[in-house]
C-alpha cells in the first residue's frame, strides 16, 4: 500500500471512530417483569411479605402497587427487603373522591349532550372523570404525583386511567352494558366543558359546542382531545422527573386502539416506560393478537423506552394459553410482562412463569 493510500485509510478509520464516539450510546435492553397489585388479599404485612417473596423467587422485578399515600413508605421498605421495585400505581383522571366532588364539581368532564360525569356517569357509578384541559386539574394532579415521587426510595409513579372515558367500549363489553357502540354517541363523547370549548375556539376559531352529530368527523377536534391528555402527561412527567424519579403508565393496547376508544395518543408521551393492557378477551381476539399489539407499540415508540406487555389472567382459559400469551409478548418485542393480578395465579401458572422468565 502506498503512503497516500495508507494516509487515506487512516483518515477514514479515524473518521469512523470519531463518528461512533459522537453517537449517543444505546441503552442495553434488559428484560424485566412486573405485576399490578393492591393490598387486596395481602392487607397484613405478613401476607404482603409472603407475596413479595413468591414474586422474587419466580423472577419478577417489581410491583405496580396501589394503596394510600401514607402506606407507601412501609410497602417500599418491604419490597426492597426482598429485592423488588415498587411503583406507586394510582388512577389519575378518573377520580371519585367525595371531597373533590363536593368542592370542585366543575372540574369534571361534560359529554356532548351536556351532562357532567360529576352527576351522570357513563357505564358505572365510579366513572367520574376530571377534565385534562383545566389548569386547576393539572395543578391538582401535579401535586398528587409530586407527593408520590418523594416517598422515600420509591421506584416510580405509575399512571392509570390517564385518558378520557371510553367513547367506544372494547367489543366484548358491549353485551355487558347492553349497548351497540358502532360510532361515537353523544352521551359517551367527552369533553365539552367551557374550558375545552373556549380553548379550542381560541386555537381554531371553531365552536365545538355547535358540531352536534358531526363532531366525530372533525379530525382537529379529535386531535385536540388527544393533545389535552398529552399535555397533562407532559406536565406530570416534568414534575416527577424534577423530583428525581421515574414515571410510567398503564395504557390501552396500541396507539391506534387507544386513540379510537379513549382519546389516548400514548406514543407521543415522554414517559419512562409503557404498560399496554393487551387483554385479548376484551377485544374478542386470539392470543396471537398480543404479539401484534407488542409489535405495533414497540414500533410506535421507536424503542425509546421499554414496553411491558400487560396480561389479564381471566383472559386465559388454561395455563397453556397463559404460557402462549407470555411467549407472544416476547415475540412481539416486549421488554417483559406485567400480570394483572398475581392473586389469580395457581401453582401451574407460577411454574410456567418461572420457566418463561428464566429463558426470556
Amino acid at each position: 500500500m502506498t503512503i497516500f493510500k495508507k494516509l487515506i485509510s487512516a483518515l477514514f478509520v479515524g473518521t469512523l471512530v470519531l463518528m461512533s464516539a459522537c453517537q449517543p450510546a444505546k441503552e442495553t435492553s434488559t428484560a424485566k417483569h412486573y405485576v399490578w397489585m393492591g393490598e387486596g388479599k395481602n392487607e397484613g404485612t405478613a401476607e404482603l411479605e409472603k407475596m413479595f417473596i413468591k414474586l422474587k423467587e419466580t423472577g419478577f422485578d417489581g410491583v405496580m402497587y396501589q394503596t394510600t399515600l401514607e402506606k407507601y413508605a412501609a410497602a417500599v421498605e418491604l419490597a426492597h427487603k426482598h429485592g423488588l421495585e415498587l411503583h406507586a400505581w394510582q388512577t389519575i383522571l378518573r377520580r371519585y373522591d367525595d371531597k373533590l366532588l363536593s368542592e370542585h364539581a366543575d372540574w369534571y368532564t361534560v359529554s356532548r349532550d351536556g351532562r357532567s360525569t360529576a352527576e351522570h356517569q357513563p357505564f358505572v357509578d365510579y366513572y367520574k372523570w376530571l377534565c385534562p384541559t383545566k389548569p386547576e386539574v393539572r395543578a391538582y394532579l401535579t401535586k398528587l404525583v409530586e407527593d408520590l415521587a418523594v416517598v422515600p426510595d420509591i421506584d416510580g409513579v405509575h399512571l392509570d386511567y390517564i385518558r378520557h372515558s371510553d367513547v367506544i367500549l372494547a367489543r366484548d363489553l358491549w353485551d355487558v352494558y347492553g349497548l351497540v357502540m358502532d360510532k361515537e354517541y353523544a352521551e359517551f363523547d367527552f369533553c365539552y366543558c367551557d374550558d375545552c370549548i373556549e380553548r379550542y375556539k381560541k386555537e381554531t376559531g371553531e365552536d365545538a359546542s355547535a358540531f352536534g352529530d358531526a363532531a366525530p368527523d372533525n379530525d382537529k377536534w379529535r386531535q385536540f382531545r388527544y393533545d389535552m391528555v398529552t399535555e397533562t402527561v407532559a406536565q406530570l412527567s416534568k414534575a416527577v422527573h424534577a423530583k428525581g424519579n421515574k414515571i410510567n403508565a398503564a395504557v390501552f393496547p396500541t396507539p391506534t386502539i387507544s386513540k379510537k376508544l379513549v382519546r389516548q395518543e400514548w406514543d407521543k408521551w415522554g414517559i419512562d416506560a409503557y404498560y399496554p393492557m393487551n387483554y385479548q378477551s376484551f377485544y374478542r381476539e386470539d392470543i396471537n393478537w398480543i404479539e401484534a399489539c407488542c409489535v405495533e407499540g414497540v414500533a410506535a415508540i421507536n424503542e425509546r423506552v421499554p414496553l411491558y406487555s400487560g396480561l389479564y389472567m381471566p383472559a386465559f382459559d388454561t395455563p397453556k394459553d397463559f404460557q402462549l400469551g407470555i411467549q407472544a409478548s416476547k415475540r412481539g418485542g416486549a421488554s417483559g410482562i406485567c400480570i394483572f393480578t398475581p392473586y389469580e395465579l395457581n401453582d401451574e401458572h407460577w411454574a410456567i412463569l418461572k420457566e418463561e422468565i428464566d429463558k426470556w
